[in-house]
């Protein structure tokens, strides 16, 4: 793994962690202060790995960056709700009594939501640096299910109230970082896929 991607990882682990710890005091982090913090997280990263030559120029794109950070989190969060509440009622199952007891509603859910952050993240990535990749859209897709899939196992494990967010947060925070990290990086290299005609 390239030194500048892991310091993205680090970073979006360290976002992730403060979130939970700050959401346990203060719950409304958890509603409007994700994607801020990612945000910071994903600054920090770029200034410690020497990688802001990599991003294209305009203080506009870290701008737009920062709405597409807040729109991913809370965007992921309005699909869950509504993927996860009408799944129930479309697929004649019974309904989740919580969030952590990872019914197959709250799998659908997330499932859902993975999609719709990814999507951002790569819009993200995208602006910053000039270029849509399909393959690293599937790659961050593909970390937000491996996200997914290390919360139902830390869920079944430990049974833990703060276990959903404690782990969903800072492992799915840190993999989509890494995964906009080596993205960034790459950029610069010349190796990321152009944007598919009409996006």
């Amino acid at each position: 793994m390239k030194r500048a991607p892991l310091t993205f990882l680090v970073a979006g682990l360290i976002a992730g962690i403060a979130t939970v710890a700050i959401g346990r005091v203060w719950p409304a982090v958890l509603i409007n202060d994700v994607g801020l913090l990612f945000f910071v997280a994903l600054l920090a990263a770029i200034t410690v790995s020497a990688s802001s030559s990599r991003v294209r120029r305009g203080l506009w794109r870290y701008l737009v960056g920062l709405i597409i950070c807040a729109a991913a989190y809370l965007g992921g969060l309005f699909a869950f709700s509504v993927a996860a509440g009408y799944s129930p009622d479309l697929l004649g199952m019974p309904a989740s009594s919580a969030m952590p007891s990872f019914g197959t509603d709250v799998w659908i859910g997330l499932l859902v939501a993975t999609l719709v952050s990814s999507a951002c993240i790569e819009l993200l990535a995208s602006v910053l640096t000039g270029r849509w990749s399909n393959r690293f859209f599937l790659f961050l897709t593909a970390v937000g299910f491996v996200t997914v899939a290390a919360t139902y196992t830390a869920h079944v494990l430990f049974r833990k109230p703060w276990t959903f967010l404690g782990v969903l947060l800072p492992i799915g925070e840190a993999l989509f970082c890494w995964v906009l990290g080596q993205q960034i990086w790459e950029s610069g290299e010349g190796t990321t896929v152009r944007t598919p005609a009409g996006l």
